[in-house]
């Protein structure tokens, strides 16, 4: 692994978790045994080298997803693998890191809440439109509103949401909003390869 990597990786483990405005360059410097000098000759300043992370990761989940796409025998299994790979992911991540990125890198978070680069809606729509055609998921709805609106369920389940800031745990959210949800999108297939896989 080559230095940039290192630097991106091992940033990305301090930020989940201890947030990201206690993570100083001194800090990942010390805390990797390198200079702090190496890390500016590689990253102009935080917000890049956050931006850094964020994209790193965002290529990861889509070569995982590629590869359970390609070892699943239907999208719903696809999507039960990524929901349950989400919630792990959600689990370790510090709820410091995101009310730092609210409070001190509000650009980043505003284009991580937006459509767009950083905000990644190409695996969901993949799942929607493989469902349909596998007569999994209706075909008389709009799917990308439907795409839209279950990433707007997605932030429920994370570390800074309301309902989990209220105790709810992420089981009860995804068995009470999610599993509905997508019970209402489904065909009757659909439906049935739900409950067979929320059963397991």
């Amino acid at each position: 692994m080559e230095i940039r990597e290192r630097i991106i990786v091992e940033a990305g483990t301090m930020f989940s978790k201890y947030g990201i405005r206690s993570v100083t360059m001194d800090a990942l410097a010390e805390e990797m045994g390198i200079s702090k000098r190496t890390i500016y000759e590689n990253f102009k300043d935080k917000d890049t080298l956050l931006m850094e992370v964020i994209s790193f990761y965002k290529t990861r989940q889509l070569k995982d997803a590629n590869e359970i796409f390609t070892r699943s025998q239907n999208v719903v299994e696809v999507l039960f693998s990524l929901l349950n790979g989400m919630i792990n992911i959600m689990k370790q991540i510090n709820p410091v890191f995101f009310h730092d990125m609210k409070r001190f890198h509000s650009d980043i978070f505003k284009k991580l809440q937006e459509k767009g680069d950083i905000r990644d809606h190409s695996i969901t729509r993949r799942i929607l439109k493989e469902g349909t055609e596998q007569d999994i998921f209706r075909k008389d709805l709009n799917l990308e509103l439907i795409n839209l609106t279950l990433h707007e369920l997605f932030n429920l389940f994370s570390p800074d949401s309301r309902l989990t800031n209220e105790g709810y745990d992420r089981k009860e959210l995804f068995n009470n909003i999610l599993i509905p949800y997508l019970r209402g999108i489904s065909t009757d297939k659909g439906i049935k390869l739900i409950d067979q896989q929320n059963n397991l």
